[in-house]
């Protein structure tokens, strides 16, 4: 069997632990622009244990690029698609030319891409409309994006998933693109998801992590998660002084494996 990656021992088990922290640096003046961007150093340790050189990368829910941007650094091919095409044009700014980059509907834009060639998929996909939804009146940091001005959500698109009402149509929608990746990606590789369970703002738990797990687990095999713990992300006064509302400062990076061929 192929190496996975080029790790050593040591390297690789530090990967194992079920759990790590990556602080994000300051963002420049049109990634800032984005309500959801994620550290390119968090993209680099999945990248460097699922890939070699030369492979390559593609995420589905492409934002303004920080999968592209990690993979190209780390000796990647960057493949995405990207719905907004304010963030597109941002994406492309960070991104050389020989990454490939498409602006539209995932669902449409997919078919651009041929069977069998993506070598890991990393992506982090809206967390429903949770970006729309004041959760209380703590001093949080959606309120402040808002004082400083900055967009609160993806788009106002009739087809941004992000603008769906319906959980359950939601996660539906999510499922069908995550198993329309499936043929594109080649025998024996693998996915990563990363999402997060949330409050939304009628107070209920919405357990998205495990939802989506159990969608997909039909056609991928689920291999585990690595929780991202967040220690620089602002604490809320939730609940207080009477309920107990928990500030959530993690992310599960879902890894899921597509079967070898029998």
């Amino acid at each position: 069997m192929a190496r996975l990656n080029n790790l050593t021992g040591k390297e690789w088990i530090q990967f194992t632990k079920s759990w790590f922290k990556v602080s994000s640096k300051s963002r420049g003046k049109n990634e800032i622009k984005h309500p959801a961007k994620y550290p390119e150093e968090l993209v680099d340790e999945f990248i460097k244990f699922f890939t070699n050189e030369n492979d390559v990368v593609f995420d589905p829910f492409l934002g303004v690029g920080s999968t592209i941007v990690s993979a190209e650094r780390n000796n990647r091919q960057g493949v995405g698609i990207e719905l907004n095409p304010y963030f597109y044009e941002i994406c492309k700014s960070r991104c050389s030319e020989k990454a490939k980059i498409f602006n539209g509907d995932v669902r449409e834009k997919i078919k651009s891409i041929s069977k069998d060639t993506i070598d890991f998929i990393m992506t982090s996909p809206p967390y429903w409309n949770i970006l729309s939804k004041k959760r209380g009146n703590s001093d949080s940091q959606h309120s402040d994006r808002e004082k400083k001005g900055l967009q609160l959500t993806y788009s106002n698109f009739d087809n941004d998933l992000s603008n769906i009402n319906d959980y359950d149509v939601f996660l539906g929608e999510l499922a069908k693109i995550f198993n329309s990746c499936y043929s594109k990606l080649k025998p024996g590789k693998y996915m990563v998801i990363v999402i997060q369970n949330f409050r939304n703002d009628n107070g209920e738990y919405i357990t998205l992590a495990w939802d989506i797990v159990k969608k997909l687990e039909k056609k991928w095999k689920f291999c585990g998660e690595r929780i991202w713990l967040q220690e620089d992300k602002k604490l809320g006064i939730w609940g207080f002084p009477s309920t107990f509302v928990p500030n959530i400062h993690h992310h599960y990076c879902l890894v899921f494996k597509k079967n070898e061929v029998k």
